[in-house]
């Protein structure tokens, strides 16, 4: 067995050197790299076996003619005889130089980056122009220039530079150190290590004036050469014993301890004191809003027509009203939910007689309790699911909170309040019930991608009281100067957990910075995740939290859920029997997954002259609204719709919901169903379930179960199986079956 490189020599002459086992590597290089080089410089074949004999030696075997062979058994010898030193070594600094075949010396050597041989007589080692020197001492020619490490011979100087500054000497890989002793004729060794003062030693050999023009490539390099006297301050450079020299040269005896104590408070920079720069910059931002003038917030007055409940009244009142839970800070007191809309509003007839319009009968559980918690003017978090009347609880408060201010309406400047809304269907709902409320003239604008902007941007101008926006459209109206928002002073995030879900923190968190920090804020949502629990710690100040429900996922139980196992080529047509069965006062919202397929159901619904409407995110803004204006006024009475509708849309006489497509999250499933059974009424909702959907089986039961619907048996069978599946992928990963790419390994002629 032998190591062979992959050049072949030419001629028949050889010779057999024998070499110890332990030396073998300085020939063979790392990689193969040296043999390879020493056969091409030579041009003589070289073999090594890899078997030693009994004295530990192995033997060399070169080839080729007798001059290829009595080189390339020069340059073996200069590699064993020069140890670490020369033979491009692997210790020390950096160094270049050329080798080459020719020159003043005499040297053999590639042309461009090879070894460059000492002359015989000089005494130097080998070293490859393209490594690294990191050894002692390498070859040189006296004309062609040495490996890396070389002695040029002559004189030698040392300067100094800044160790940031190295690489600008170096290069990548070595290329300008090279080309800089090329050039100036110097052997140039950068030190790796900087000082305590952070400066590199840069060793130069060679005659003066080669000197002299390695210092004037490495300062045209953009390196600047530390002079004595900067190297001097501070604290002593060098320490020889118990002395020291300064920037003079002059000894003077060190005192260790107190040098080390020097060193270590210079290196360890004094630590940051963060809450201090954070209550700067909190005041910073604070003092923008030192002119505004104050808040009035406190608007509850207890009716004394009314008689106080106690303790045991409030709590029968609570857990009649679907559980009403709270969470306040200890030092808070949560105000007892009302019974009427006379015992909150007796003090506000105008509102009172808005109500009256609408013929609401009785607040709902969220309204009931969030009403006197808002008057007191406390920010709220409400979370209560869909369809419960969220939108008045935060409304009616924020119309008396804008008409009580000290500032007249007429003098302010911008609105005074501001409510965030994740779509544009849900913006246009709540200005709508602002527009049926009309209290004392308040006006209000619906800001949104999509709208005529010169039409939103003119409304602005004329003055609204109430900016209703989604986050995207109302950062670029702020950017522009179209809104200012740093007088309002009641904030509203509604459906919180839906604005993250699409992505607009980042819009949030920069609203937030030009909003006052005192402002009342009120956040809504559906569900109660770990993001909107995050963001509500950041943005509001000792929040009452009123929980309507429960907090697990739960659909709203005035709706009547049906669950149909069926194959995807038949949705259609069971679809169109749901129609063909529809009453003639129902209107059904059929949901898909995907705008395509959305225009593909209603497209074959108009084909059977069946009347509907469909909205989608692609739709124009004014098709989506007429669309949604014929499905409200009954003009139609279909709407086939993707997920953008399954939240803020509000209307109240829909009867049937038909998940044609199951939701890619269970979350959107009760928001779906959601659209029915509002305000008290009563829904049906029909959900289509195909194989592809077993992974939400389990939930989909939890859900029918909490409601105390029917399951069933074939979505039970279902879930089981998907259980079975998961748990036998899971031990198939774990016994190493399946591969990374998901596909199942199996052993070669496994059936064998």
């Amino acid at each position: 067995m032998s190591y062979s490189a992959s050049r072949g020599g030419g001629g028949g002459n050889s010779t057999t050197m024998m070499v110890e086992s332990s030396n073998v590597g300085k020939i063979i290089g790392r990689g193969g790299s040296r043999i390879r080089d020493l056969e091409q410089d030579s041009n003589a074949r070289i073999k090594i076996s890899r078997d030693e004999n009994e004295d530990g030696m192995k033997s060399v075997e070169i080839s080729g003619t007798e001059e290829e062979v009595e080189n390339a058994r020069r340059m073996i010898e200069e590699c064993l005889n020069g140890g670490d030193s020369g033979g491009g070594g692997r210790r020390g600094g950096y160094g270049g130089g050329r080798g080459g075949r020719g020159g003043s010396g005499g040297g053999y050597g590639r042309r461009d980056e090879g070894w460059g041989r000492r002359d015989r007589d000089s005494g130097d080692g080998w070293g490859r122009r393209d490594d690294y020197d990191r050894g002692s001492r390498g070859g040189s020619g006296r004309g062609g220039g040495g490996g890396f490490g070389g002695s040029s011979g002559g004189e030698s100087e040392t300067i100094y530079v800044e160790s940031s500054e190295v690489g600008r000497i170096i290069g990548r890989g070595g290329s300008r150190i090279r080309d800089m002793e090329a050039d100036s004729g110097c052997r140039i060794k950068v030190s790796r290590d900087g000082d305590s003062a952070g400066h590199s030693s840069v060793e130069l050999s060679g005659s003066k004036s080669a000197i002299s023009e390695a210092k004037r490539l490495i300062q045209d390099a953009g390196v600047e050469i530390v002079n004595g006297n900067e190297r001097g301050r501070g604290w002593p450079d060098y320490k020889v014993g118990g002395f020291g020299t300064d920037s003079s040269g002059t000894l003077f005896e060190v005192n260790t301890s107190e040098k080390q104590r020097e060193q270590e408070e210079i290196k360890k920079p004094a630590p940051i004191d963060w809450n201090a720069v954070r209550d700067q910059e909190n005041l910073r931002l604070n003092s923008r809003f030192e002119d505004l003038p104050p808040i009035v917030k406190n608007f509850f007055k207890e009716n004394k027509n009314f008689p106080k409940m106690s303790e045991d009244e409030v709590k029968r009142f609570r857990k009649e009203n679907n559980n009403i839970t709270f969470e306040a800070p200890d030092f808070e007191t949560v105000p007892h939910p009302v019974r009427s809309f006379e015992e909150i509003f007796g003090d506000y007839p105008e509102i009172l007689s808005e109500i009256q319009k609408q013929k609401f009968v009785k607040p709902s559980p969220i309204q009931s309790q969030a009403w006197p918690v808002l008057l007191q003017g406390k920010d709220l978090i409400g979370i209560a699911q869909t369809g419960t009347g969220k939108t008045l609880a935060f409304l009616l408060p924020a119309l008396i909170h804008i008409d009580n201010q000290p500032v007249p309406r007429n003098e302010r400047v911008g609105p005074s309040a501001l409510i965030l809304s994740p779509t544009r269907e849900l913006a246009q709902q709540i200005e709508m019930e602002i527009n049926k409320i009309n209290y004392k003239g308040i006006r209000s604008i619906c800001v949104y991608g999509g709208g005529d902007r010169r039409e939103q941007l003119n409304k602005i101008k004329k003055g609204v009281e109430i900016v209703v926006a989604t986050p995207g459209r109302l950062n670029d109206f702020m950017n522009c100067g179209a809104v200012n928002v740093k007088h309002v002073t009641y904030l509203v995030m509604d459906e919180a957990d839906r604005m993250l879900d699409l992505g607009f923190e980042i819009e949030i968190k920069k609203v937030m910075l030009d909003i006052r920090p005192d402002r009342q804020t009120v956040m809504t949502s559906a569900t109660w995740p770990p993001d909107v629990q995050r963001l509500a710690d950041q943005y509001l100040t000792n929040p009452i939290k009123v929980f309507v429900g429960t907090l697990d996922l739960a659909a709203v139980h005035s709706v009547k859920q049906y669950v149909e196992l069926v194959d995807e080529a038949d949705k259609k047509m069971l679809l169109l029997t749901f129609i063909n069965n529809m009453q003639k006062n129902d209107k059904a919202i059929v949901f898909v997954g995907k705008k395509i397929i959305a225009d593909d159901v209603s497209s074959d619904l108009a084909m059977k002259n069946i009347t509907c409407q469909c909205i989608h995110g692609d739709r124009e803004q004014c098709d989506r609204e007429a669309a949604l204006e014929e499905f409200k006024d009954g003009s139609v009475r279909i709407l086939v719709a993707t997920d953008v509708a399954s939240r803020g849309l509000d209307v109240k006489d829909i009867t049937h919901v038909v998940n044609y497509d199951f939701p890619s999250h269970i979350e959107e499933y009760v928001h779906r169903i959601g659209r029915t059974g509002r305000a008290g009424r009563s829904g049906i909702a029909l959900t289509f379930v195909t194989r592809n959907d077993w992974k939400n089986a389990r939930q989909l039961i939890n859900i029918l179960t909490e409601a105390g619907q029917d399951v069933p048996d074939d979505l039970v069978s279902m879930a089981e199986r998907f259980a079975a599946f998961k748990l036998r992928t899971e031990e198939e990963f774990e016994r190493g079956g399946f591969s990374r790419r998901g596909g199942r390994n199996r052993e070669k002629n496994s059936w064998m």
